[in-house]
């Protein structure tokens, strides 16, 4: 499976599987999912733990929460990604993304959404999403350590062709 660090635990804090513009790091940090992996590893031994992973889960749903009500609902999360898109692609010089892509994205951050809301009240708690968050981290701990590692995170296509 193809799984980086991104899509593990954030998707799990806001819901959307491959978001990179949830990955912007802070500026000391590299952009992308080594970014996100540095940051995640909050003792910098070159491994998130499960603990690490719920710390920055923890982090990055209260930055999404504008209201401060511990509940995300789909606007405070859709403002959140928006913002953080720009600013990604601000940093990187990237162009816009194609509409098309666009329009998936948000199919997939809607499914996401409605997937993690269990009690259908049209908002998001982090105690709704930490089983996700936790049942992804587990699954993508290979080696069952409770930790995961840079090599854990890269999918089978990085294997497959090398460079």
């Amino acid at each position: 499976m193809n799984r980086s660090f991104g899509p593990i635990m954030l998707s799990a804090v806001l819901l959307a599987t491959t978001l990179p513009a949830l990955a912007q790091p802070a500026p000391q940090h590299r952009p992308g999912t080594a970014g996100l992996f540095d940051l995640a590893d909050g003792n910098h031994d070159g491994r998130v733990t499960e603990s690490e992973g719920l710390n920055f889960l923890s982090a990055r749903f209260a930055e999404a929460d504008a209201d401060r009500d511990t509940a995300l609902t789909r606007q405070e999360l859709g403002d959140f990604l928006r913002t953080r898109a720009e600013a990604m692609r601000s940093a990187e010089v990237r162009p816009a993304m194609p509409e098309r892509a666009r329009h998936a994205m948000e199919q997939r951050v809607d499914a996401m959404f409605r997937a993690a809301d269990s009690n259908r009240d049209g908002r998001v708690t982090l105690e709704e999403v930490r089983p996700i968050a936790v049942a992804l981290f587990r699954a993508a701990d290979r080696d069952g350590d409770g930790a995961l590692a840079a090599t854990e995170l890269r999918g089978s296509r990085n294997h497959r062709h090398p460079g």
